[in-house]
């Protein structure tokens, strides 16, 4: 029968195009997804690893998770030299880090120091230029932050540690910029180890020693252990470089992927829609094919034989499709990475890793799934004797068996899903709520049988008016309740996943900007902890900000510390805001955090106390639910406080037009950035946290949105699909309307009217049953956080209703075309 399937491929291969698109799309998603699940494994290896790349062996303190929390082991620099003294032992290095602040003459770095021996693999470093540095003034700074901050070698910056201890440095060497992200945000500096561990002083702490061997690795592993044991040292683990990262990458993800499973979610909401395209297309297909197969089954074919060879083309077609979305997968991966080296050069690390699982898998199921989807309508139609076959069998409705069961069981599912998502929206149990949906939504599509095609029907016959050809589409689009379902029923799990996530997302964004402005009554603050800027220079900046687009006021506030008694223990360091009211009141949302003489506004702090004593003087307590970075005094009351506080800093509070979208923020934040000359991440307040909350579920939307898109581009293939079939299954039907004077336009209008209808009410409906999961969701996962903001977005919600319609028309003109341009004699003479 090999041969009978291979040329029933070819005789129907136009029929089969769809098929084979929505299996190569789908099978390309999850080929994608196992892709990006091992080149992220592959790239954190080349960033966490950096530190390793050179070395055999890592040995660091790893506990029993039985043993005593409070044991801990601190490997000091007496530990590497024992390490060192090892016969196995070639070279050997800790990992530790002390921090300190490098100024050159224009500004201040954050900078890393790390303990550097060129006898001992330079601490993992790798030299660009210049020389290792040997003297307790000597030092080497990586080369993206050399060039940050404009030094290079020979030239001398001042280096503090947190003491404020300060001392000049002479740049030696420049070092290759580490791939790690855990070092790399910060600027990475080298010392010998005599004067890293001076500048370290009681922190001078090694968090891992790094081995090379000089025999065999494995008996250098069990020197050290055995090194370990007899200093005590039985909790330290040795293990290879290469698993040191591995361990690394579990703990980082907790031992899950939760990317990975995310889309692998996405990528099965993928495959059951291209399932339901399979399923559909072979139903048609064998349907046309009931004359062909009883006169095979006359001429002595089984119906085993039969059965074997529509599985067998299945298989084939599985196999190309398959194969097909692999390679595709693979190119957009590669094509991915290659554009995220061009776009962000720090990222050259990034690499697309291969597995054979990953290649194998997406095959398997591509294929497993194709058959599979085709044996349901291959079973149905070899039941038939072979004078039966020459009726079309009937779908599942009401009027069979199998319908009335299956209708019984999705109005079980639907009933019992909906019950506990409406629990869990009114508990606030996400949980409950996301189990009612995933039990509701499969009885919802069981029921689509029911309100589907009576749904088509319904909005056919407003549509259709006086029109022939409308008419006509709108009894087409239902001829074949089963056909129509199963194609609109693809359209609609996309659709309700798209709009449940559009409105779940905007109701999210709404309530939590509502509830951001409540708890946060300060737009922007800006903050000087360096202690270099005074008073009067954060006045003279203040005046700068506000003469700033999107800026509406400022003002300027001193920030102390004192010892205040709120509680029966001991004094609490409370910080104090010195502002001046009639300035203040203009920068804050809510007049109630505004002080008066005598009076301490008190934010966040649960206590009884009416007054409190600070500096001598006693004040007024104003109790604030709001989040402030401080405590508010008028400048004129903290005046008179006996406070003597030398880490006092100033700030300035800065309010923002309520015209200001949430995509400028991040513009003027960069502007008031590079006028105060503090870093844009210091610079906080309810302004940046909306712009940050929005930014955050804009972006994920955005990603889910186009994840959910590949469903729904499936679904339009689907729609596609089940119009060219119905066209050659109707070819001597519309010759015969057309030998009846039905014009080629009116053919035309009718075949796009139908395919409209289809697409556009699956979309109608999709949008419905969004609504109601999306607002249900958002209840269940937001209604602890306080009063909910419900939002519908119309717009783009009307957006997806329009494409969905749109696609639906341009998937009519291929069809279309091939209907008019067939002329009535020669489709009236088609058998």
């Amino acid at each position: 029968m090999l041969h009978v399937a291979l040329s029933n491929i070819k005789t129907y291969a136009r029929r089969y195009i769809a098929v084979v698109l929505a299996v190569a799309i789908g099978t390309a998603f999850l080929a994608a997804t196992l892709a990006v699940n091992s080149s992220t494994q592959a790239t954190l290896k080349n960033s966490l690893g950096d530190s390793y790349k050179h070395a055999d062996l890592v040995a660091y303190w790893n506990p029993d998770p039985s043993a005593d929390e409070g044991q801990t082991v601190d490997l000091t620099a007496k530990d590497i030299t024992g390490v060192r003294e090892l016969p196995g032992v070639s070279t050997a290095y800790g990992l530790g880090y002390a921090y300190g602040q490098l100024h050159t003459a224009d500004n201040g770095y954050t900078v890393q120091l790390q303990p550097v021996d060129p006898k001992q693999g330079l601490g993992g470093m790798e030299l660009l230029e210049g020389r290792a540095p040997l003297s307790n003034n000597e030092m080497i700074i990586d080369a993206s932050h050399a060039q940050d901050m404009g030094i290079s070698i020979g030239d001398v910056v001042a280096l503090s540690d947190d003491q404020g201890k300060s001392q000049n440095m002479t740049i030696v060497g420049i070092q290759r910029s580490s791939t790690n992200p855990q070092t790399s945000a910060y600027a990475l500096g080298g010392m010998s180890e005599k004067a890293w561990s001076h500048f370290a002083g009681d922190g001078a702490m090694f968090s891992d020693i790094v081995i090379n061997s000089e025999g065999s690795t494995d008996a250098v592993a069990q020197e050290l252990k055995d090194y370990f044991a007899q200093q005590k040292m039985s909790d330290m683990a040795v293990v290879t470089a290469d698993q040191k990262v591995i361990d690394e990458v579990a703990q980082m993800t907790d031992g899950t992927d939760q990317l990975s499973v995310i889309l692998i979610i996405f990528a099965l909401i993928a495959l059951v829609v291209t399932g339901l395209v399979v399923v559909n297309t072979f139903s048609v297909v064998i349907a046309q094919r009931t004359r062909e197969l009883a006169l095979l089954r006359t001429l002595g074919a089984k119906r085993k034989q039969i059965r074997s060879s529509v599985l067998l083309e299945a298989l084939v077609i599985g196999i190309v499709a398959s194969v097909i979305g692999v390679l595709l997968a693979i190119a957009l991966m590669s094509g991915l990475i290659q554009l995220l080296h061009a776009l962000v050069p720090a990222m050259s690390y990034a690499t697309l890793a291969l597995t054979p699982v990953g290649l194998i898998v997406p095959i398997a199921v591509g294929i497993l799934m194709t058959v599979i989807a085709a044996s349901l309508p291959a079973r149905r139609a070899m039941k038939l004797a072979p004078l039966a076959a020459l009726r079309p069998f009937d779908s599942a409705s009401m009027k069979n068996r199998a319908g009335i069961v299956r209708i019984v069981i999705g109005a079980l599912l639907a009933l019992i899903g909906a019950a506990l998502l409406i629990y869990g929206a009114i508990q606030g149990d996400l949980i409950i709520a996301f189990l009612g949906g995933l039990v509701s939504f499969p009885g919802i599509l069981m029921l689509a049988s029911l309100f589907v095609p009576s749904s088509v029907a319904g909005i056919g016959k407003l549509v259709a008016g006086n029109s022939t050809s409308r008419r006509l589409a709108a009894l087409n689009a239902v001829r074949n309740p089963g056909r129509t379902t199963a194609t609109a029923t693809a359209l609609l799990i996309g659709v309700t996943l798209v709009s449940m996530i559009m409105v779940g997302g905007q109701t999210a964004k709404a309530s939590l900007n509502n509830s951001v402005a409540a708890e946060y009554p300060v737009d922007m603050m800006v903050s000087f902890y360096d202690g270099t800027t005074s008073k009067a220079k954060a006045d003279e900046l203040a005046k700068k900000i506000d003469s700033v687009d999107g800026v509406s006021a400022t003002s300027t506030f001193t920030s102390s510390y004192a010892e205040v008694n709120l509680t029966e223990g001991d004094p609490v360091s409370l910080q104090l805001l010195a502002v001046d009211p009639q300035e203040y009141s203009k920068t804050v949302l809510d007049q109630s955090v505004v002080p008066e003489n005598g009076e301490l506004v008190l934010s966040q702090w649960n206590t009884d106390l009416k007054s409190v004593e600070i500096g001598g003087k006693t004040l007024k307590i104003k109790k604030s639910g709001a989040l402030l970075s401080g405590n508010p005094v008028t400048s004129q009351t903290f005046k008179t406080l006996d406070i003597k506080d030398p880490e006092s800093y100033p700030g300035i509070i800065v309010k923002v037009d309520s015209g200001v979208a949430g995509s400028q923020i991040n513009e003027l934040v960069t502007e008031i950035s590079d006028i105060t000359g503090v870093d844009s991440s210091m610079i906080d307040g309810g302004v940046v946290m909306k712009s940050m909350f929005t930014q955050i579920i804009d972006v994920l939307l955005t990603i889910v949105s186009a994840l959910l898109a590949v469903a729904v581009l499936i679904a339009l293939i689907g729609v596609a699909n089940t119009l060219s079939l119905s066209v050659l299954e109707r070819t001597r039907e519309n010759s015969l309307l057309r030998a009846l004077g039905l014009k080629k336009k009116q053919l035309r209008s009718m075949l796009a009217t139908e395919a409209v209808l289809i697409g556009g009410v699956a979309a109608l409906l999709g949008m419905i049953l969004g609504v109601i999961y999306g607002l249900l969701g958002a209840q269940s996962a937001l209604s602890s956080m306080g009063t909910m903001t419900y939002s519908i977005p119309w717009w783009q919600l009307a957006a997806v209703l329009a494409i969905s319609v749109i696609a639906a028309l341009l998937a009519s003109i291929t069809p279309g075309r091939r209907a008019a341009k067939l002329s009535p004699v020669e489709g009236l003479a088609t058998e």
